[in-house]
Formats: C-alpha cells, sequence, structure tokens
C-alpha cells in the first residue's frame, strides 16, 4: 500500500517520464480544497520542492531525475496554480506540459 502523506505531497506530475515535482520538508501542511485547489502551509524550516522519480518516491526513496536542482520555498502560505500557454494559431489555452 502507497503511503497516503507521500501522494498528497506530490504537486505535479511529469507526463511520461515517471517524475513528479514533490514538496518535502518536516513544516508543511497540505490541503485540498473543494474545488481541487492546491494549497500550501510551509513553517520556520522551509521546504523544498524536488524533481524525482515518482515510481521510487512512492516506495519511499528519493531519487532526484537529474533534471533540475531543488527548489527552496520560504516559509508562508501558498496557493499553487499550474502554468497554462495559450496558442494563439488554435485560439487554445492549454496547461504547460513538463
Amino acid at each position: 500500500m502507497k503511503n497516503p502523506e507521500r501522494i498528497k505531497r506530490i504537486i505535479a506530475r511529469g507526463e511520461h517520464s515517471n517524475h513528479c515535482h514533490v514538496i518535502v520538508g518536516d513544516d508543511v501542511q497540505i490541503e485540498r480544497t473543494k474545488n481541487n485547489d492546491l494549497l500550501l502551509k510551509v513553517g520556520d524550516k522551509g521546504a523544498l520542492l524536488r524533481h524525482l522519480l515518482e515510481s521510487n518516491w512512492l516506495n519511499g526513496e528519493e531519487v532526484w531525475t537529474g533534471e533540475h536542482h531543488d527548489i527552496e520555498i520560504a516559509p508562508g502560505e501558498y496557493k499553487y496554480i499550474p502554468q497554462i500557454e495559450y496558442h494563439p494559431y488554435n485560439d487554445e489555452i492549454n496547461k504547460v506540459k513538463d
């Protein structure tokens, strides 16, 4: 059985390459609202956004993908807003693919 806390800490997933963006830190609270918004409360110690292999993360390991370094997240309250892009030729708005 997968650890629900590890699943909850996955902020975004890659489309095809088994990678994900994960919030790690001892003093982090993550909440999904009824509207499926993702809210983060980061305590005084801060947190990191890590680019990890999802299958390893879910099995208790942190395996870095090598694609980009950790991003420090300062203490505070945040709302995750997925990045979108506009395609003027198709007149479409799509989620940015990683």
